[in-house]
């Protein structure tokens, strides 16, 4: 679709009336289609917007050579108002995605066709819907009317979006030559959360079929309501988890049994803390994954996907695919893998690869000592307030910094101030002196313990820091969004390492490259990034050596979490059970006197004994 039209049906966002009516009625037009009886289609043709609509037709027959059912979908779905988008997780589908999805799950139930029940529980404009309808049409001979009387339901918790639901379904059905007056769906307006199909579905015994994209919505932009009704799920209980990860466990228990549910969603619940107990769920369950990897399915979206087949049917393995979206359309069969349960760990992450490559990463963690184990991993600074807190000097005098905040300048004492450094900004060990800041530390140390300064011994040895941080105590005292909290209003949010000292190997929190850099500075403080802490420098320099090889980063890109631009997350979580080979001395000293990455890579691939 143009960008000019979906920039100009976008003005009508907040009157949803009207952009249905453009769309319908641009639609019928430039598709040369008449519509006699259906009294709702009719409804969107009458009134006196019919400038508009002629303007929005002309607009179309510049720039577009056709408008499809997709062109309906894609504009219903950018048209949807924004706050819901962020709340409700609404987005456009691709038709090649909806599709693979419904003809899979039809053809997992091998029954006769005509006799499936149909559900998406978060049908949004109904795209996933329309899909189903048009494969059960050409598939059956029963007409759309029956269709939607009998096979086809839907569930969302936006009335417009049922609205749109309906129009979507009325005009395919008239398109196919069904131009009835009414249509008999079975559409409901309510929270999939808390929701019965028992007791609204007279004689309900379940779903042959649920498909869909869940909404994805973050934790941090889900309301209290939802928050709360979340809880009754099992699949949420686990630490702060995202919208889209209860649905697997609704949509499974209101199918019928060996039923089958076919989702696109976001790929992260194989890694992260908050889809644990969604991951136990799944076990024991057939579950099929064919994810997608870094390849963006969604347009303008950064979120990873993957599709997500389960039947209500017990199976002792999961099968794994990884693929680009566009192979679904090659029709070939997929080579998946079948990945035990038992092989997998639902508390730190599923690893789901190919057999040479599960080989490859149990020789690695199997290897030596667990990086974790060996080394002390810890966590940067977290003052919540980072900005207030930390700066780069403009100039300095014997006794003072001068920096500037929110156009202004101040002078902080030196004797307040430590150094530290972003670990996320460092990549070369020559950029350490450029790249440390200050940090305004409220802080005195005793038996290497740092206690927070009384305010007034604060206020009276240090004025210049005390008035600088007073000037902003409202924005300070509003950190963890002003709850009750045990921390001062000056000191840090968190204790987090202000308490760590010695050498180390910095490193960022994310990265598309190893990057580890030594810092002999014992006292240098770190945000933002990690840190692995040693007794010498030579260890760490040989840990270096390691850590920066291809065998760690080969680790990591079949580990971690992706993110875009192939970085990865290095959380301890993800490198703590690397394993670090145990080396002679002629190993160690060959490590640290070869500076050729190749001769480097070489050795430790022979060294862990690894097929790459």
């Amino acid at each position: 679709m143009n960008k000019q039209v979906k920039d100009y049906i976008k003005n009508f966002s907040n009157d949803l009336h009207i952009v249905n009516k453009l769309i319908v009625a641009a639609y019928l037009k430039y598709n040369d289609i008449e519509v006699k009886n259906n009294k709702h289609i009719r409804t969107l043709l009458s009134g006196n917007d019919y400038r508009e609509i002629e303007k929005f037709i002309k607009l179309l027959q510049e720039h577009s050579s056709e408008f499809n059912f997709e062109d309906v979908i894609n504009l219903f779905e950018i048209t949807i108002p924004t706050g819901d988008i962020i709340v409700n997780g609404a987005i456009y589908t691709p038709k090649y995605i909806r599709e693979y999805i419904v003809n899979n799950t039809i053809v997992q139930q091998r029954k006769d066709s005509s006799a499936l029940i149909i559900a998406d529980i978060a049908c949004g404009s109904g795209a996933f819907l329309y899909s189903a309808s048009k494969y059960l049409k050409e598939k059956t001979n029963k007409s759309l009317y029956e269709l939607y009387k009998n096979n086809i339901f839907g569930l969302d918790i936006s009335d417009y979006a049922l609205e749109r639901t309906k129009i979507l379904l009325t005009l395919f059905a008239i398109v196919e030559g069904e131009d009835k007056k009414t249509f008999e769906f079975n559409l409901f307006c309510n929270n999939s959360l808390d929701f019965d199909w028992h007791k609204k579905v007279k004689n309900f015994n379940g779903f042959d079929i649920v498909i869909g994209n869940p909404p994805y919505v973050r934790t941090k932009n889900l309301d209290i309501k939802t928050k709360k009704l979340m809880k009754n799920w099992q699949t949420a209980s686990s630490g702060n988890a995202d919208l889209y990860i209860p649905f697997f466990e609704i949509g499974y228990e209101f199918l019928k049994d060996k039923g089958s549910l076919g989702y696109i969603t976001a790929n992260t619940f194989k890694k992260s803390v908050n889809a644990r107990a969604l991951r136990s769920f799944f076990e024991g369950k057939a579950v099929d994954i064919i994810d997608f990897g870094h390849a963006k399915v969604f347009e303008g979206k950064m979120t990873y996907t993957c599709i997500t087949f389960l039947q209500k049917t017990n199976r002792d393995s999961v099968y794994y695919a990884k693929l680009l979206p566009t192979a679904l359309s090659s029709h070939k069969n997929i080579n998946f893998s079948d990945i035990k349960y038992s092989m997998l760990n639902n508390h730190k992450g599923w690893l789901l690869a190919e057999k040479q490559i599960l080989k490859n990463i149990h020789i690695i963690e199997k290897t030596g000592t667990p990086l974790g184990d060996k080394f002390l991993i810890k966590n940067g600074l977290a003052t919540l307030q980072n900005n207030l807190f930390i700066f780069m000097p403009k100039r300095e005098d014997k006794l003072y910094y001068f920096m500037e905040y929110n156009n202004k300048e101040y002078k902080i004492e030196k004797q307040i101030c430590r150094d530290i450094i972003k670990p996320n900004k460092l990549k070369r060990e020559d950029e350490l002196l450029s790249l440390t800041e200050k940090i305004i530390f409220p802080y005195i140390i005793k038996n290497n313990v740092a206690i927070v300064l009384e305010e007034m011994k604060f206020k009276d040895e240090y004025p210049n820091a005390y008035n600088y941080l007073s000037a902003y105590k409202a924005l300070l005292e509003g950190r963890d969004k002003g709850k009750d909290k045990k921390y001062k209003w000056f000191e840090f949010g968190r204790s987090q390492s202000i308490n760590d000292y010695g050498i180390k190997l910095l490193f960022p929190y994310m990265s598309n490259k190893p990057y580890f850099v030594y810092s002999e500075q014992e006292n240098l403080l770190f945000y933002a990034g990690y840190a692995v802490y040693g007794k010498s420098e030579r260890e760490l320099r040989i840990l270096e050596k390691i850590l920066k090889s291809k065998v760690f980063w080969y680790y990591i890109e079949h580990t971690s979490k992706p993110y875009s631009s192939k970085y990865y997350a290095l959380a301890k979580n993800y490198v703590k059970d690397f394993g670090i080979c145990t080396l002679s001395k002629e190993e160690e000293k060959f490590l640290l006197d070869t500076c050729s990455k190749d001769d480097i890579n070489q050795f430790l691939l022979s060294k862990y004994n690894l097929d790459i």
